[in-house]
């Protein structure tokens, strides 16, 4: 047999291996349609809705309850309970059954009719960073909003004409508009990179689980006769099944955020699959690696388990990588994922050449340097399983 034929005969060993276990077949086919399922349902409205915002009114006056009204008119926040005193309310806040606290003080009404600048303190439980941002741009928005409402009634008082009311209140206009989350709509900007985030966990698992379930049942020697004694095509021919599977469920999620969603996609498709092939054959690898750090089931699983877990919290989309630690940073450069959803942003949102995303592709061959090392680690392992 040639090399291809040995690769073939393996992908083949590994087909019926397939077919006889119905749990392989699950992390290949339902288990990632259920997680993907569950994460595009969760944040399908893509819009923040109704978050629960605590209330500590101190004044009770006709000004505090405006400013209360216009707290629920908002589609972003809901009062949730109103509070007699801080210290329930703070305890509420960590709890984390409001995400936010809105303190009137004492006098607001009279100060505020007497010229004076009365404070309304907002608290926040920054632990939610996204949630926290969310509800600080809201909130400033409301209670400004209001703010310029009450001055602009009390500067029409004084000289009747609403257009030099209105420019007294707010000599200058502006207008804010973002780029690429044009309708602050989350689902673009979370899922686009959670679901990248699970599907290379479920790289690192089923690559993992085959070669469990190989060693658990003593066929590695079988393994290596379909090869004809080359480990190359053992590991290649364990791989390509799966790759075709990862492969689609990669190219089905950029589909459905970029494609169903008609989210925009302003580069190339075929960069972006490149990537996605790279990123792949990496974390197939790291699973290899995984399982010949013991050569236990067990333990290659909890070293891949821990390995990608985190994987959304280091990418770099939630939290900036300017503002993370030398640990963090390193953690994240260690994460295939994090390279491939760099090129994923570029290829999305600024259609970038090849050349602008070559350090994030570089990033990734690196992984490759593997290969050489876990084949002579298989070799040398094969010649007691051939024994």
């Amino acid at each position: 047999m040639n090399f291809f034929q040995k690769v073939w005969s393996v992908t083949q060993l590994e087909l019926s291996t397939l077919k006889a276990r119905w749990y392989m077949r699950a992390f290949i086919t339902w288990l990632p349609l259920i997680f993907f399922g569950l994460i595009i349902t969760i944040f399908f409205a893509g819009v923040p809705r109704d978050l629960p915002v605590g209330v500590v009114d101190h004044d009770s006056s006709q000004l505090s309850r405006l400013q209360l009204s216009n707290i629920e008119s908002s589609a972003t926040l809901r009062i949730k309970k109103q509070f007699n005193d801080v210290k329930s309310a703070s305890y509420a806040l960590r709890a984390g059954d409001v995400y936010a606290l809105v303190l009137i003080p004492e006098h607001f009404e009279h100060d505020l009719r007497k010229g004076m600048q009365p404070t309304i303190t907002v608290m926040l439980n920054t632990q939610f960073i996204l949630m926290s941002k969310i509800l600080s741009s809201a909130l400033s928005q409301v209670l400004m909003s209001g703010a310029a409402t009450i001055d602009f009634v009390q500067a029409l008082a004084v000289d009747q004409r609403p257009e030099l009311a209105k420019s007294a209140v707010a000599p200058i206009q502006m207008q804010v508009t973002p780029f690429f989350n044009t309708y602050n709509n989350y689902f673009l900007f979370l899922v686009s990179a959670m679901l990248p985030a699970i599907w290379s966990i479920f790289i690192v698992l089923t690559m993992i689980i085959s070669l469990g379930e190989m060693f658990k049942n003593k066929k590695e020697k079988l393994w290596m006769e379909h090869a004809g004694g080359s480990m190359a095509a053992a590991m290649m021919g364990k791989m390509l099944p799966y790759l075709v599977v990862e492969l689609f469920w990669g190219l089905g999620i950029v589909y459905f955020v970029y494609g169903v969603m008609s989210w925009p996609f302003a580069g190339s498709w075929w960069i972006l699959m490149g990537a996605m092939v790279l990123t792949i054959i990496v974390y197939q690898l790291l699973a290899f690696l995984f399982y010949a750090l013991k050569f236990e089931y067990a333990s290659a699983l909890s070293f891949g388990a821990v390995y990608t877990a985190p994987a959304f919290a280091a990418m770099g989309i939630t939290f900036p990588m300017q503002n993370m630690g030398s640990v963090a940073l390193a953690w994240h450069d260690l994460l295939p994922i994090s390279h491939y959803i760099h090129v994923q942003i570029a290829q999305a949102n600024y259609g970038a050449p090849l050349s602008s995303v070559g350090e994030s592709f570089f990033a990734l061959s690196l992984f490759l340097l593997t290969a050489p090392l876990l084949y002579l680690r298989y070799r040398s392992a094969a010649k007691g399983w051939c024994a």
